[in-house]
């Protein structure tokens, strides 16, 4: 297998929150073709748990399905800021709570690498109380729950979490926990 070489990259539309790109590669056997990429900002996830195990979750109404969600506080990693950096301000932010050292980082992924070039970092923070009132954007509305750990999967399975970097992030939690017991 060859890397398709790219003869032209277009910016075609700015989005604030990506970029489109036209882009034309060439393929040594395969020809030539025009194709899309999303460029954006990495993502970050962090799943907050409070010392009585349970997780700290936000709801929030989402414009892309027109749906309220429940999801972990995520976001955006700015300009000039590191991964865990930008997690443990989106759990300030979207929450108020912080927990205890530095969040611990549970994997990597591509959220789809067929289109988006980005990546998304999920974290997990340990023994996190509140500590300030919430700092929303201004369109931003978030509910804060805490719901007990062992119900986490419950809520997957039924459809109340849907998101798929959600499930995502709890898969690297999960399999991180069950690493952590067989290694007992």
């Amino acid at each position: 297998m060859e890397r398709w070489k790219t003869e032209q990259d277009q910016v075609v539309f700015d989005a604030r929150i990506f970029k489109v790109h036209q882009v034309t590669r060439s393929h040594p056997k395969l020809g030539s073709g025009t194709f899309v990429v999303l460029d954006s900002p990495n993502w970050v996830h962090i799943i907050p748990v409070t010392p009585e195990n349970k997780v700290v979750f936000v709801r929030q109404y989402r414009h892309g399905t027109g749906e309220f969600t429940l999801e972990i506080p995520s976001g955006l990693i700015e300009s000039g800021e590191t991964p865990v950096v930008a997690a443990r301000r989106e759990c300030l932010e979207e929450t108020g709570y912080a927990g205890e050292g530095e969040p611990q980082l549970l994997g990597i992924c591509e959220p789809n690498p067929a289109f988006l070039n980005n990546r998304c970092y999920t974290f997990v923070w340990n023994n996190c109380r509140p500590v300030q009132s919430q700092q929303l954007d201004r369109h931003e509305e978030i509910e804060v729950m805490e719901i007990p750990r062992e119900r986490v999967l419950e809520l997957v399975c039924n459809g109340q979490i849907r998101h798929s970097l959600m499930i995502t992030a709890f898969a690297f939690w999960f399999f991180q926990c069950r690493a952590e017991e067989s290694a007992k």
